[in-house]
Parts: C-alpha cells; sequence; structure tokens
C-alpha cells in the first residue's frame, strides 16, 4: 500500500497587533507557493522578543479570524486556513521551537513550513534553538517589497534549510497603523475592512 501523501502545513505566528493587508498577501503568497494544505496562524501569546504593549489575546484572535479566515474558498484555494490558538494554551513565552515540537505532536506526519517575514530572516539565529527549528520545520522567510531577493537568497543559503520565496507583498507595518490610529487617521487601505471595523467598534489604539 502506498504511504499516505504528507500534508504541507504552513505555520504562520506573530503578534498581529492588529493584523493587516501585508500579513493576509504573504499568507496568500505562501500558500500559493508552497501547495499549502493547511496553513495555522498562530496570534503570539506572551512574545519574548516584542517589547510593545500587546492588546487581549482574544482581540488579537479575533481580528486574525476577520482577516485570513474569508481565504477559505477564495478563488481556487484548496488550502484550509485556521486561527490557532496554540500559544495561548500552552502558556508562558511564546518561543517558537516548543510552538513547532507542539504541534507536531497534534498531527503527527505533517510537514511544517515556518513563514517568516524578509526582515526576521537576517536575525534568524538570534531565535531561541533556531537550529533546532531549520531541523524540524522548513522556514520559509518571504520577500516584502524593500528586501533584497539577492541578499536574502545568498544569506538562505550559508543557513541551509531556509527557502525564500520571491513575492510582491507591500510593506506595511503594524506599528505604522498603530500611529495613524492614534492621530485619527484613516487605515482603511492598510487593513481588512473587518479588521477596520472591529478596531473602529472598540475604540482600539487610541494611544500608542
Amino acid at each position: 500500500m502506498a504511504n499516505k501523501e504528507q500534508i504541507k502545513t504552513g505555520i504562520f505566528g506573530g503578534a498581529f497587533n492588529p493584523p493587516h493587508n501585508g500579513h493576509v498577501n504573504l499568507a496568500k503568497e505562501a500558500i500559493m507557493q508552497l501547495n499549502l494544505r493547511r496553513l495555522l496562524i498562530i496570534p503570539t501569546f506572551e512574545s519574548p522578543h516584542k517589547h510593545t504593549k500587546l492588546l487581549p489575546f482574544e482581540q488579537r484572535a479575533e481580528m486574525c479570524r476577520m482577516a485570513f479566515e474569508p481565504l477559505n474558498g477564495s478563488g481556487n484555494c484548496e488550502c484550509r486556513v485556521e486561527i490557532s490558538d496554540i500559544e495561548r494554551e500552552m502558556g508562558g513565552k511564546s518561543y517558537t521551537i516548543n510552538t513547532i515540537r507542539e504541534l507536531s505532536k497534534r498531527f503527527p506526519g505533517e510537514r511544517f513550513y515556518l513563514l517568516i517575514g524578509g526582515d526576521m530572516l537576517f536575525s534568524f539565529k538570534e531565535w531561541f534553538k533556531y537550529e533546532s527549528i531549520l531541523k524540524e520545520s522548513t522556514v520559509c522567510a518571504v520577500s516584502r517589497e524593500n528586501d533584497s531577493f539577492a541578499d536574502m537568497v545568498e544569506f538562505a543559503n550559508q543557513m541551509g534549510k531556509v527557502k525564500v520565496l520571491p513575492t510582491s507583498v507591500v510593506e506595511i507595518s503594524s506599528t505604522e497603523i498603530r500611529e495613524k490610529i492614534a492621530r485619527g487617521e484613516d487605515i482603511s487601505e492598510l487593513v481588512p475592512q473587518g479588521v477596520a471595523e472591529y478596531i473602529a467598534q472598540n475604540d482600539l489604539f487610541r494611544r500608542v
């Protein structure tokens, strides 16, 4: 009997404070280029890196649902996009290697692709147990508007098990969005409509 085809599962974690169109476009590109069958969107519970105060997990997870779940069934997308609260369930600081290992227990036999932004690639060796991450998943760095694709490929080749995905994802910053909201500026072109409405209804990010 032939072995069951291994499911390709993407892992896209982040603070998502808030999620924006750049995040959504990155997810679309990864689904298409990697032929993913599952994409797990994983809001950070407690970031070991960021110093910015995060909104409560529940609010960030709800905005992620509004931003990413519309990808299900859109176009020719056969990938199942799911919002995961695994890092809240695990508790404590959200180290990527711990999340990958827990996912491996929950989804045995699946092949994991860790999605990171191009800016994160050059500091990846500073991540907790980065060598174990490289062994236990395929790291996929997504180039963005201001990233040098050639520089990324050269750096990735030095590290080994890293793919660089060429994309036309536009650079958008969650920090920039929060600052615009605090100044009372329009963000409708930077975030999905549902996210913009949720932020307005709940009066979020009025102070940065």
